[in-house]
């Protein structure tokens, strides 16, 4: 009597050969990668555009003066660097010749997908999961700026610093996005969940102001 719980070696069949897909037929919408940046100027503009900015600068002037702000940890998938400890990518999609790790390596990015290529047994998931974790060096208040690059389409997701969540981040094509934190001396993490849509992420960098 065969066991539910033991694998039961089988003779498995398949006598008719499955056609490979042709290289058209597996091409795809190629975007040109993001380019990732450490600029606090650039990420100052951003901030000073999303709303509750005005507010926040008015209490927290160093918000808005860059040449304040030092450099603590930045993340991508090719290096890190500063306080950054930990990177951990989940349920990352590599689809070959596309977005395999040769080509993330190479392009310093990682690809989330959601719908699309379930020919290829694509389980349409929206399960990415990102932990960068880093040491914040004293108390005080930081900035973390996520560069995310949707693909094909508007994307959401949900940005948190350890478990104090952000809310959902809506974005089409590539976005700065600063994250503003109080932090205690320590290790923390910063996380991002795919809630819809496609993207890649193209890194995480975190400033002392």
């Amino acid at each position: 009597m065969k066991s539910a719980d033991k694998y039961h070696l089988v003779l498995g069949e398949a006598p008719k050969a499955v056609k490979i897909p042709t290289r058209n037929g597996r091409r795809v919408y190629r975007i040109t990668p993001a380019k990732p940046t450490i600029a606090p100027q650039v990420v100052v503009r951003a901030l000073k555009v999303t709303a509750g900015s005005k507010d926040l600068i008015e209490q927290i002037p160093s918000f808005a003066q860059p040449q304040l702000w030092l450099p603590v940890a930045t993340f991508s998938v090719c290096q890190k660097t500063g306080t950054a400890a930990f990177l951990d990518i989940w349920d990352a999609d590599h689809f070959d010749g596309f977005t395999d790790m040769q080509h993330d390596l190479a392009d310093c990015r990682v690809w989330f997908s959601a719908n699309d290529f379930a020919f290829w047994d694509s389980p349409q998931t929206k399960t990415g999961r990102i932990n960068c974790y880093f040491r914040a060096p004293v108390s005080g208040n930081y900035v973390c700026n996520v560069q995310l690059q949707s693909y094909a389409g508007p994307a959401q997701v949900e940005c948190l610093i350890d478990s104090f969540s952000y809310g959902p981040l809506s974005f089409n094509g590539s976005i700065n996005q600063p994250h503003p934190a109080a932090l205690g001396p320590g290790y923390h993490s910063f996380r991002i969940h795919q809630i819809v849509g496609s993207y890649f992420f193209i890194g995480l960098t975190i400033w002392k102001v």
